[in-house]
């Protein structure tokens, strides 16, 4: 005897088809999920508000693991494979002084602050097609606010 003779009508009425479950499908929602929260993040940190503070001491750590190979905060020290990151905040792409910047970097034409940092951290080089800077970027938010907390303090 099939299932639906013994299931009444109002019964058969209240149920309701599913389809299989798809978990690459699945995994595609959790995915857009979190970018929704990366961007409401990233939606956060670019309205007037003020920037989030970041723990500067995880960002102390990231900047000595991640940056500073190439980079130094200290104002007497000269630029290395990457510029000088002193006085960064409120400074133009391409400007400091004796590095040799790449026409994109020049021409890029923003002006370093929280917001712009945190956009550009993420990944470089898709936010200035055509830099030289080796660097994959720092895909979790709270790790672009701890690095972005500890330079506006150093720097």
């Amino acid at each position: 005897m099939p299932i639906w003779d013994s299931v009444c009508p109002q019964e058969l009425a209240e149920l309701t088809w599913a389809p299989p479950r798809d978990k690459q499908a699945e995994a595609a929602v959790k995915e857009d999920t979190s970018r929704s929260v990366e961007n409401k993040i990233k939606v956060e940190n670019t309205s007037s508000q003020s920037f989030p503070t970041g723990d500067a001491k995880k960002g102390a750590g990231l900047f000595k693991t991640r940056c500073q190979q190439c980079h130094t905060v200290v104002e007497s020290e000269g630029n290395k494979i990457g510029p000088n990151l002193h006085g960064l905040f409120g400074r133009k792409t391409g400007s400091v002084e004796g590095f040799s910047y790449t026409d994109a970097n020049k021409q890029k034409g923003i002006t370093w602050d929280e917001n712009t940092l945190f956009e550009y951290l993420e990944n470089p080089k898709k936010y200035i097609p055509g830099t030289k800077m080796a660097f994959g970027g720092l895909k979790k938010a709270k790790d672009r606010n701890d690095l972005i907390t500890w330079l506006k303090e150093e720097c």
